[in-house]
């Protein structure tokens, strides 16, 4: 007995809606495993003796921890921060949400910092962070959106500025740095409405027809 081909479209587009990918791994820009060194400049009250235009020393209350830098004390005005020029560029192509892992330090009374990264010419992406979202006891990870400048080269982030970045800030800025990383916008796989179940089902059925016509 001659057959026909069956073709199942519905199946098709519902197999579609569990095909959406998740986002690719994150891409770590700074682990603070080691982080005073010869490309790591502090500048205002950051640095040891307030210099302006920055040296490798950090001030005095800073410190390095096992896998994490503490900032405590210094003020989050905008002409104090600390600079990393990375030795090598670092391509984020497709990444627009900065990662940040941290923990707030006695004496906090900032209310913000930011961090931002630099390509080699000097265009910019930043993301600002609220320091009440980094209260808890351990360090906690909260992700925010980037605003890149509109030259911005992805491929070619040369540099990274941690900064309480207020004009003219007198607060204290008491914050411990575990990681900075960049990732991609997560991509969920939707959940079939229960109608999308039936679509199951008839295609099923469908399938099951298909075989026992191919048979006789």
């Amino acid at each position: 007995m001659k057959t026909t081909s069956l073709k199942f479209p519905l199946l098709a587009a519902a197999l579609a809606l569990w095909a959406a990918p998740f986002a690719a791994a994150q891409i770590t820009i700074e682990n603070f495993s080691a982080f005073q060194s010869p490309n790591t400049y502090f500048l205002g009250d950051w640095e040891l003796n307030g210099d302006a235009g920055g040296t490798n020393s950090p001030r005095a209350s800073f410190s390095q921890g096992a896998g994490f830098y503490n900032f405590a004390g210094g003020s989050n005005n905008d002409s104090a921060s600390a600079f990393e020029f990375f030795n090598a560029p670092i391509n984020i192509t497709g990444n627009s949400l900065l990662q940040v892992s941290a923990k707030l330090l006695a004496g906090n009374t900032a209310p913000t910092f930011t961090i931002s990264l630099f390509d080699s010419i000097g265009e910019s992406a930043f993301a600002v962070f609220s320091t009440a979202s980094f209260s808890s006891a351990s360090f906690s990870t909260i992700t925010t959106a980037l605003t890149f400048s509109p030259g911005f080269d992805r491929t070619d982030l040369s540099s990274l500025q941690i900064s309480g970045n207020v004009v003219g800030g007198t607060a204290k800025l008491g914050l411990s740095l575990d990681n900075v990383a960049v990732s991609a916008p997560r991509i969920l796989t939707p959940v079939p409405e229960p109608a999308t179940y039936g679509v199951f089902a008839v295609a099923g059925l469908l399938a099951l027809i298909h075989r026992r016509r191919i048979r006789s």
